[in-house]
């Protein structure tokens, strides 16, 4: 992983009236907030404070590395309902001359391309295939394009001065 940035992850407390004055590393790494104080007085002045500070923000990163954007396209929702992330079925409804509305069941696939904010998708219909080949057909395209994915999760990225997201 890439150097992080000079100050990232570290902030200063100086409050006059608890007479408090540290450095405060903060960081969240899958999904637990990790939080230490570098008192001046403890470390024998501000800038020794601030060095420990990034030598143990540099162990935390270095312990506990960003999330991939793997691992995140594969983290559970609460929302979901297939068992599988980005792995949904739907219906598309159809209204007929007469009236009569017809619906067309489908599962699909969706996953992040490799430019942010774009993504890939993949659709299979039930009458077609039937319910389980759809479903794993679904399934397969979604690790499919999971697999291409290479980085870490946009989120992550705000520590460091490059990442590769390609």
């Amino acid at each position: 992983m890439s150097k992080p940035k000079a100050m990232y992850g570290i902030s200063r407390i100086d409050d006059e009236i608890y007479r408090t004055h540290a450095w405060r590393v903060s960081l969240r790494r899958q999904n637990k907030l990790l939080v230490k104080n570098f008192p001046d007085k403890t470390y024998g002045g501000k800038r020794k404070a601030l060095l420990a500070a990034k030598a143990h923000r540099d162990q935390v990163i270095d312990q506990y590395p960003p999330t991939t954007r793997q691992q995140f396209c594969n983290a559970p929702r609460r929302h979901n309902t297939s068992g599988i992330p980005g792995v949904y079925r739907y219906a598309k409804r159809y209204k007929l001359k007469d009236g009569c509305i017809k619906e067309i069941w489908y599962w699909e696939a969706h996953w992040p391309a490799k430019k942010p904010g774009d993504f890939g998708k993949a659709t299979f219909s039930i009458q077609r295939y039937g319910e389980k080949q759809a479903k794993a057909l679904a399934v397969a395209a979604r690790e499919a394009g999971v697999q291409q994915l290479k980085g870490v999760f946009w989120a992550s990225e705000r520590g460091t001065s490059q990442l590769t997201l390609l």
